[in-house]
């Protein structure tokens, strides 16, 4: 069964990646499906729908960061899914320069919108690093 192309799924993990690092939670929302759902990291609540995954991001990068940047390590396709392999630095609001790595598997729908993202890295201990003062 093909999947997307190759260059659908790392635009959308590209435009993804760089809505985060602009932390715009509705900008990265709107890269969602209307119905997509993200759980992030993989073993919390997930989030269904734009607004609630919105919300998460306006809790968490966009709450605590000031600034962001995302290199992409390794990406690899497969059907309608990209997963890749990063590495964000992050500055925290009272200035504190932190790393995290981690994994996303994005799975995209025909028109090039996530339905279903998740992260494996760990987020509690770099939430809560940056919002250390």
């Amino acid at each position: 069964m093909p999947g997307a192309a190759p260059d659908v799924l790392r635009n959308t993990l590209d435009a993804y990646f760089a809505a985060i690092a602009a932390r715009d939670p509705q900008r990265i929302a709107s890269i969602f499906a209307t119905d997509g759902e993200i759980e992030d990291p993989v073993g919390h609540p997930v989030r269904r729908g734009r607004e609630e995954v919105a919300a998460m991001f306006a809790a968490g990068v966009a709450a605590l960061a000031s600034h962001v940047e995302i290199k992409v390590l390794a990406a690899m396709t497969s059907g309608n899914s990209i997963a890749a392999h990063w590495l964000m630095t992050a500055r925290g609001k009272a200035g504190r320069d932190l790393e995290a790595e981690g994994i996303d598997v994005i799975q995209v729908n025909d028109d090039g919108l996530i339905m279903r993202a998740e992260g494996y890295w760990n987020a509690a201990a770099f939430r809560q690093a940056l919002a250390v003062n």
